[in-house]
């Protein structure tokens, strides 16, 4: 069975955040002149109190929407810096878990010990994301586990190895409990592989977004005003909050990326330690 199988919960963006960024960019305004053509259009057609019974109905439906809107974006922007930190906690902790792992093999007698730690620095490398921090599809996710799994898979064994008799039962728990703790770590990393805010959910809030413009627009354009530099201000607004939301939310594609720094490091020092001399 493939290591990868039971990994079925996986779900990636379906667009990249360039095409995110454009669709929001392109659609919001557009969605502001439609509206406001309509709005002029029906000005022009129907009487006065007709009109101004239409705008009273507008008005209360274009509070309601923006309430929703608000609402919408306030708790997308809160889910996001949550998950952007979640995942910087997470690669933190890896990367301390596999530095600590890798000292306590000082402890170990050799073979044993270069074994486990060359094989804990494979397992780290692998831990790190591509070099073009982009993993936008379920394929994509499984092979950059299958990779990090296979690397996994010799661990423990090797652990098993290095702590056989007579090594003291206390070293023994010593570094088992380092090895268990770097294997632990990769339960929290992989659920940030997953894409934390449905499709569905962020096509209801641009949804929401689109239909407050159109609604705004269209009002302008009830009154026989004109479409001004306001509402073109607010449409860039959303535009910047709702790419900042889907932005924050990858932390690996963007310019809100996760800094994997403390994992280069570890990874760093343990090639320095293999190359050192023995007894340094």
């Amino acid at each position: 069975m493939d290591l990868t199988s039971v990994y079925t919960q996986l779900d990636v963006p379906a667009f990249s955040l360039l095409t995110g960024a454009l669709t929001i960019l392109i659609l919001l305004p557009i969605a502001s002149f439609v509206g406001y053509s309509a709005g002029k259009a029906r000005r022009n057609r129907a009487a006065n109190s007709e009109v101004e019974s239409e705008l009273l109905q507008d008005d209360t439906t274009i509070s309601a929407i923006l309430a929703i809107l608000g609402l919408l974006l306030a708790f997308s922007f809160g889910s996001a810096l949550s998950h952007s930190q979640n995942i910087k906690s997470a690669l933190t902790n890896e990367a301390a878990a596999l530095g600590t792992a890798f000292l306590r093999t000082d402890y170990l007698e050799e073979p044993a010990r270069t074994e486990l730690r060359e094989a804990l620095l494979a397992y780290a490398e692998t831990r790190v994301m591509p070099g073009d921090h982009t993993i936008n599809s379920v394929e994509m996710a499984k092979a950059f586990l299958a990779r990090s799994l296979e690397a996994q898979a010799k661990l423990w064994p090797l652990t098993l190895e290095a702590t056989q008799d007579p090594l003291p039962p206390a070293i023994k728990s010593l570094v088992a409990s380092s090895i268990n703790e770097a294997l632990d770590a990769h339960l929290y990393r992989v659920q940030f592989l997953t894409n934390p805010m449905s499709n569905f959910t962020k096509l209801m809030m641009l949804a929401a977004a689109t239909v407050a413009l159109f609604l705004l627009g269209n009002r302008a354009g009830l009154k026989g005003r004109r479409l001004t530099w306001r509402l073109h201000v607010f449409s860039l607004f959303l535009f910047v909050i709702m790419t900042t939301i889907i932005d924050t939310q990858r932390g690996n594609e963007g310019f809100v990326r996760v800094d994997d720094t403390s994992l280069r490091a570890t990874i760093l020092d343990m090639e320095l330690a293999l190359a050192a001399p023995t007894g340094q």
